[in-house]
């Protein structure tokens, strides 16, 4: 060969290994876009999911609150009512009472 074509050769693989080289940096370069990317769209899932959570507790608390208002008003009514009894009428239900769970289930 002659020094001519070896210098060539010589030229050519060190292209080679300088666009090889190239190649890595770019390949490296756009993995770490594509993680940064992969990283974003994880975060702004998470952020969605939280917000359907949250969501989700919000209409099950609204539901819960619709529910229970009403049964604790009709409660309070209730208890309010019940104080309202008088002592002696207290006895005599009670003694009602005592008398019916003997007759029925007593000896």
């Amino acid at each position: 060969m002659s020094v001519d074509a070896i210098q060539q050769l010589a030229k050519a693989e060190e292209q080679a290994d300088e666009m090889l080289n190239e190649v890595k940096e770019q390949a490296r370069k756009d993995q770490q876009e594509s993680d940064k990317r992969i990283a974003r769209f994880q975060e702004e899932q998470d952020e969605n999911e939280e917000k359907r959570k949250q969501e989700i507790r919000e209409k099950f608390d609204e539901e819960f609150r619709s529910i229970k208002e009403p049964l604790f008003d009709q409660t309070q009514k209730d208890v309010e009512q019940l104080q309202t009894i008088s002592p002696e009428m207290r006895e005599k239900a009670l003694g009602i009472i005592i008398n019916k769970v003997v007759n029925e289930y007593g000896n």
